[in-house]
């Protein structure tokens, strides 16, 4: 299969959204007159100064800060989705849902549930991402694709950590655990921080990244 590669699809996606830009000035869309009714308001500058500056550049720097951000429409769990549900060994793939009463989340003893069936507690890690079926062996997976460091992302982090502390407790085998990490953030210290906490012993738990993970796979259903 032929590699992911995260920054390309990023880059494409930006491209593309730019040129959505274009159209949108010829329309004056609805989304673009919010955006820079706002921001005439937020500084003071005559909407008309906006469409005069875009309609002379619509592919310019003005309209690039008025593009959707590529990172924002979940472009890397739609590519991984479809990329894992292409392998060979997967089978009955499934992407769940992220939020909501249907969301699948791990608990301290390891044993995926539902939102709905937490109550009012409040959630205990990061959602799982994917489920599908290897060689007989049910696989729930958590994936992140993170560029920088900073606030947020180290929060993300902590969390794909509890995944895999709730999951060591698990005693119910048949069910695997990926961790499908990618992008500068996660270098080596930081991988190997994840990888102390895989579970060695089935049920199992494995740290990789997308583009290792078929290879992983063909592992797991062999043996």
């Amino acid at each position: 299969m032929k590699k992911l590669d995260f920054e390309a699809l990023e880059s494409t996606a930006n491209r593309q959204n730019l040129l959505a830009v274009k159209q949108e000035i010829q329309t004056r869309s609805k989304r673009l007159r919010k955006r820079i009714l706002h921001f005439s308001r937020q500084f003071s500058i005559p909407e008309q100064r906006y469409w005069e500056a875009l309609d002379a550049d619509p592919t310019g720097p003005l309209a690039s800060t008025l593009a959707r951000e590529a990172r924002r429409q979940n472009i890397h769990e739609k590519h991984v989705a479809a990329y894992i549900s292409s392998m060979d060994q997967v089978a009955d793939f499934e992407k769940l849902p992220s939020v909501g009463p249907n969301a699948l989340y791990l608990n301290r003893d390891g044993q995926d549930v539902m939102r709905w069936q937490l109550g009012n507690a409040p959630k205990l890690s990061k959602s799982i991402d994917f489920q599908w079926n290897t060689a007989g062996t049910r696989c729930l997976a958590a994936q992140k694709y993170t560029k920088e460091g900073g606030g947020n992302q180290d929060s993300q982090f902590n969390e794909l950590e509890l995944l895999l502390r709730n999951f060591a407790q698990r005693t119910y085998n048949g069910v695997a655990l990926f961790i499908l990490v990618d992008g500068a953030y996660y270098t080596e210290g930081r991988l190997n921080l994840l990888r102390r906490l895989v579970r060695l012993q089935p049920p199992r738990s494995y740290v990789t990244s997308m583009n290792s993970l078929q290879q992983l796979l063909r592992d797991t259903a062999t043996g």
